[in-house]
C-alpha cells in the first residue's frame, strides 16, 4: 500500500518541523543562559541527553532527504522549514559541544 503525497501531509509535516526548530532554540537558549549563569536550567538527567541527541539525529535525516517534491505551496514552504532546521540542528550541536 503506497501512500500519495498530499499538501494535507506537507502542512502537518511543517507543522513538526517548526516544533523540531522550536526545540532545538530553547535548547540553544537553555544552554547558553547556563554558560552565562542567568539561568541554571533543571537537571534532568542522563536520559534527557540521550532523548536529545535522538532528536537531534532525527532532524537532521529529515532535513537531509532529498524525496520530498516541491510544487505545492506547503511543500514548498516545507523545503525551507528543513533548511532551518538542519541549521537549527547544526547550531544545537554547536553549542552543547562547545559550551556543554
Amino acid at each position: 500500500m503506497t501512500r500519495h503525497w498530499t499538501e494535507q501531509a506537507a502542512k502537518r509535516l511543517c507543522i513538526g518541523t517548526g516544533v523540531l526548530i522550536l526545540l532545538c532554540a530553547a535548547v540553544i537558549i537553555g544552554r547558553l543562559a547556563a554558560y552565562k549563569s542567568l539561568w541554571r536550567p533543571p537537571d534532568l538527567g542522563p536520559w534527557a541527553y540521550v532523548v536529545l541527541w535522538i532528536i537531534l539525529a532525527i532532524g537532521l535525516l529529515f532535513g537531509m532527504d532529498r524525496g520530498i517534491p516541491r510544487e505545492g505551496k506547503w511543500s514548498y514552504r516545507l523545503y525551507w522549514l528543513r533548511r532551518a532546521l538542519l541549521a537549527a540542528v547544526f547550531a544545537t550541536i554547536a553549542v552543547t559541544v562547545y559550551v556543554g
